[in-house]
């Protein structure tokens, strides 16, 4: 913002100025009459912080918003012939539709999902992001947009594990960047050899082809979306672990109203049929595996305005 300070009169000569008194005495000194002008000078300057302090400008104004996603989840993000699917993408074109954009996806390793946002290379990240508390601090979330509780899969004629205590020696492969490891990594389950491969993608190979781990752990939701590609894997059914993971889509703090317009296009999509339809769409093998898909799965909006565009968990 500019603003232009008046222009100063310069001072009348002694007994030229208007309203002098007798003999060309002033009543007002020159020190007096630039007081008025430094005044405004000063309130220029705290309006131009004050401008310079606003909010950027919105992450929509030129109706597309760069996002970064994942491509070897199938059912939530992955990539086939140069097109990106799965629940997170379409949840992404929902919500920016109803705020008038578009997005332009690019690929995004779990562990980068937050340093792209906070380093400005993407605009939104929608990858199966858990919203937390620390995650708060830093970034701001729409969300919840699906919630699932960590689980476990296996080779499909493996029935060897079907409680917590089935898993001890046994080799549970996870991949840096997300909460799985986290949960796992404690005393608690200190009898199952957890171990770290590179990406999704590798835990897969691993539990499929070079039989070095006995059991993949993420969220379930993600594994079930794993099933639906590799029919040779099964889902452990009423096995989880740790807390519930609630996602979101996160964007950089500073962008709080294009925040809160993702919030109320998000209420909107699961308070209608369009939430419903798209996540049975898109990972079809948990209503074929669970009759209580909806309640388990599916977001209250009460959890919407808890977790969205706030810096800490908001509480009733």
């Amino acid at each position: 913002m500019t603003t232009h300070a008046p222009t100063h009169t310069p001072a009348h000569a002694p007994g030229d100025a208007p309203g002098n008194g007798p003999g060309g005495t002033s009543h007002h000194s020159g020190r007096s009459r630039t007081v008025p002008f430094a005044a405004l000078l000063a309130l220029a300057a705290l309006t131009a912080t004050a401008c310079g302090a606003s909010e950027p400008p919105s992450l929509f104004a030129h109706g597309k918003a760069s996002v970064g996603t994942k491509n070897d989840q199938p059912g939530t993000g992955v990539v086939h012939v140069y097109k990106f699917s799965g629940f997170d993408i379409t949840v992404t074109r929902q919500l920016l539709k109803a705020v008038g954009a578009e997005p332009d996806f690019g690929i995004v390793p779990s562990e980068d999902r937050s340093t792209v946002l906070t380093e400005k290379k993407k605009d939104l990240v929608a990858a199966t992001f858990s919203i937390t508390a620390d995650r708060m601090k830093k970034l701001d979330f729409a969300g919840p947009y699906a919630v699932t509780f960590q689980g476990i899969m296996v080779r499909k004629n493996d029935n060897r594990i079907h409680r917590p205590e089935d898993l001890a020696g046994k080799h549970v492969c996870t991949w840096p960047g997300t909460t799985s490891f986290t949960t796992l990594d404690r005393p608690a389950y200190q009898r199952i050899q957890l171990y770290q491969a590179a990406d999704a993608s590798s835990c897969i190979r691993d539990l499929k082809e070079t039989k070095v781990a006995d059991a993949v752990s993420t969220d379930q939701m993600i594994l079930y979306g794993f099933t639906q590609e590799n029919p040779d894997l099964k889902v452990v059914p009423g096995l989880t672990y740790g807390s519930a993971n609630r996602y979101g889509i996160a964007m950089a703090k500073g962008h709080r109203q294009d925040c809160l317009k993702l919030q109320d296009a998000l209420r909107d999509y699961v308070t209608d049929n369009s939430w419903n339809q798209d996540f049975s769409t898109s990972l079809w093998s948990i209503p074929k595996a669970d009759p209580r898909w909806e309640t388990n799965y599916k977001p209250s909006v009460a959890a919407i305005d808890s977790l969205s565009c706030h810096d800490e968990p908001q509480t009733s």
